[in-house]
């Protein structure tokens, strides 16, 4: 069964190791022990363990935008073993608590165009691309960070989610 739970700072090994990884070094950035330990200890940022019948599988930072209006912002996901389906269940199970917890209107993220694999389960669990422009682009921007090149966000809409 996949769950998830706060991340304690006794699984900062867990979560550098993986990040740290050589198959994950080029798809997520790599922070030092002292960023994860900030977020997980902010009142406006999320970081969750992923865990598969209790053992811990990965990790989710997660963004609380919403006094920004802009939703919650899914920092990162990582799984250690990828292609069995932990990383996709780990996601819907943050988008219920992102939707029905925190009442959030909208989840969104920025993936670089070359993950395939990143870009199918995101469009299987109903994100789609999304290009502000202007002053909501801004206001994205602000809240958490601007796509860098070659990534884009994808956006889901809360009731687009329920209606699933």
């Amino acid at each position: 069964m996949i769950t998830l739970r706060p991340s304690r700072p006794t699984d900062l090994a867990f979560v550098t190791g993986l990040e740290r990884r050589p198959d994950h070094v080029e798809a997520i950035g790599q922070w030092s022990d002292l960023e994860h330990l900030a977020t997980m200890q902010s009142p406006k940022r999320e970081h969750w363990i992923i865990e598969n019948d209790g053992a811990a599988a990965g990790y989710l930072i997660a963004y609380d935008c919403r006094g920004q209006e802009a939703g919650i912002y899914l920092k990162r996901i990582l799984v250690a073993n990828k292609g069995q389906g932990t990383g996709t269940l780990a996601l819907a199970r943050f988008l219920d608590h992102a939707f029905f917890e925190h009442r959030a209107k909208i989840a969104w993220l920025i993936v670089f165009e070359s993950n395939a694999r990143a870009l199918a389960i995101y469009r299987s669990l109903g994100f789609k691309r999304f290009d502000p422009v202007g002053e909501v682009a801004r206001r994205f921007n602000d809240a958490a960070e601007a796509p860098q090149p070659g990534s884009i966000r994808m956006l889901l809409n809360a009731r687009d989610w329920e209606q699933g």
